[in-house]
């Protein structure tokens, strides 16, 4: 506990805030009280309205994940877990790498977490109106959290609880209706305007990457191998040893991840303890019990080394390596960051890739340049995610004066951004500002034409 301790402290006095562009989205919304983004930046506004200061700001996410992780716990002794199982369930959950990520980040993921948990635990206590409400606010929260909705919905309807029904229905809808109708009119769902090929393709690769998310959360290694144990692990748990509600949550729950245009990864990290419980109630007994308490002890101490390599790289550069890849150097970020706020004009416009980072740390109105394709950014064969005649129509209809380069391994359009740069650099479009004393890799180019 206390080396697990430690890496939480560690990531959470990270300085660096928005590299992974989602979580930078979500403080810039807090700022300047955006409410398109769900309830995460709503949480966040008091806490950025005092202090911007990373630490400060991550409190948020990381007492989520507190309590969700204590209320986790008490919800799987609810069910029928031992107080030793509940607490290996707990604990192993906590280790997982990708836990720690999100728990030390700007990210929604542990507040609808803990908001499903405290759904699920109404819904045993019988307060049905409170179940509801959470379970509403899950959802807009992320919007995945209608299948918690329908799962207990479909749950009080079968035990003909009827009023209780109707109750909770009216509870989860008061919050619910509105953002699916907002969502509904800014875009809707994403997979609706893929091909027939291209869904197959999507829904495919997810639930290979559903199957894998459990051995992925808990290494940090993403392999899809263990995805074909799991799956049958899964299918003996159905047949043998089900529990109505969260089984039934859980199923619907990997069905609306299937059609999501982004790693699935990160949204099953809320639902992992629950899984790891039905794989649990198994082999929990019998001939199995030993081997099952002696893998769940095991399966800590990888998942505690794969966590220390993510945060390993804190003291270096600032920030918290994801599974997609090396993040930026903050300290590089921030010698940036210093000279366009003393050496660029007060109106000037940036164009960069982590436009919200940019926004943010110099108070410069800054575009990304493209519309994001998770599908092509995914899932799509290689190609080109943003082009030089795209970039350059962009800086032309934004008025921007520079652009900002930086290596951003980690997110997926980074080559072909700076491919495109590159092209305008040799077009005369733009030329290099000298920044001193920033190491390569970290560049300002001037808009010249």
């Amino acid at each position: 506990m206390a080396v697990l301790a430690a890496l939480y402290a560690v990531a959470w006095l990270a300085p660096a805030v928005g590299l992974a562009y989602r979580d930078g989205v979500f403080l810039a919304a807090a700022v300047n009280h955006q409410l398109g983004e769900g309830l995460f930046p709503v949480a966040l506004m008091p806490f950025a309205l005092l202090s911007r200061q990373p630490q400060w700001l991550k409190l948020t996410p990381l007492a989520c994940t507190i309590l969700w992780l204590i209320l986790t716990r008490r919800l799987l002794t609810r069910m029928g877990a031992s107080p030793e199982c509940a607490t290996f369930l707990v604990v192993i959950t906590a280790a997982s790498p990708t836990v720690i990520y999100l728990a030390t980040g700007l990210f929604a993921e542990p507040l609808f977490a803990l908001l499903i948990t405290v759904a699920l635990l109404s819904l045993l206590d019988d307060k049905p109106l409170q179940a509801g409400l959470c379970a509403g606010l899950a959802t807009v929260t992320l919007t995945a959290g209608i299948a918690l909705i329908v799962a207990i919905l479909i749950t009080l309807v079968a035990t003909r609880r009827l009023r209780d029904a109707t109750v909770f229905t009216c509870a989860a809808m008061a919050p619910t209706a509105p953002w699916l109708g907002w969502q509904l009119s800014h875009g809707g769902v994403p997979a609706a305007a893929l091909h027939l090929s291209e869904l197959a393709m999507l829904t495919g690769n997810n639930a290979m990457l559903i199957a894998a998310s459990p051995f992925t959360l808990l290494s940090g290694y993403p392999s899809l191998y263990p995805g074909l144990l799991t799956a049958v692990a899964l299918l003996i748990v159905l047949v043998r040893r089900r529990y109505f509600v969260p089984d039934l949550f859980i199923g619907f729950y990997c069905l609306i991840l299937i059609w999501r245009t982004e790693s699935p990864l990160h949204a099953f990290a809320p639902v992992l303890p629950l899984f790891l419980w039905m794989l649990w109630r198994v082999a929990r007994s019998g001939r199995f019990a030993l081997v099952t308490r002696a893998t769940a002890i095991l399966m800590i101490a990888p998942a505690l080394w794969f966590g220390a390599s993510r945060v390993a790289t804190v003291p270096r550069l600032g920030a918290v390596t994801s599974e997609n890849g090396t993040p930026d150097n903050w300290r590089e970020m921030e010698k940036l960051f210093a000279f366009i706020r003393t050496s660029t004009p007060a109106d000037a416009r940036l164009l960069a890739d982590l436009d919200p980072v940019f926004f943010l740390n110099t108070g410069r109105i800054t575009l990304r340049g493209f519309a994001p394709d998770g599908y092509r950014e995914y899932y799509a064969p290689p190609g080109a995610l943003v082009n030089p005649d795209g970039l350059r129509a962009a800086i032309a209809r934004g008025g921007v004066n520079y652009v900002v380069l930086t290596p951003d391994l980690d997110l997926p359009e980074s080559k072909s951004f700076h491919m495109a740069a590159a092209a305008m650099e040799r077009g005369g479009v733009l030329e290099p500002v000298s920044v001193p004393g920033v190491a390569g890799g970290y560049r300002l180019l001037r808009v010249v034409k």
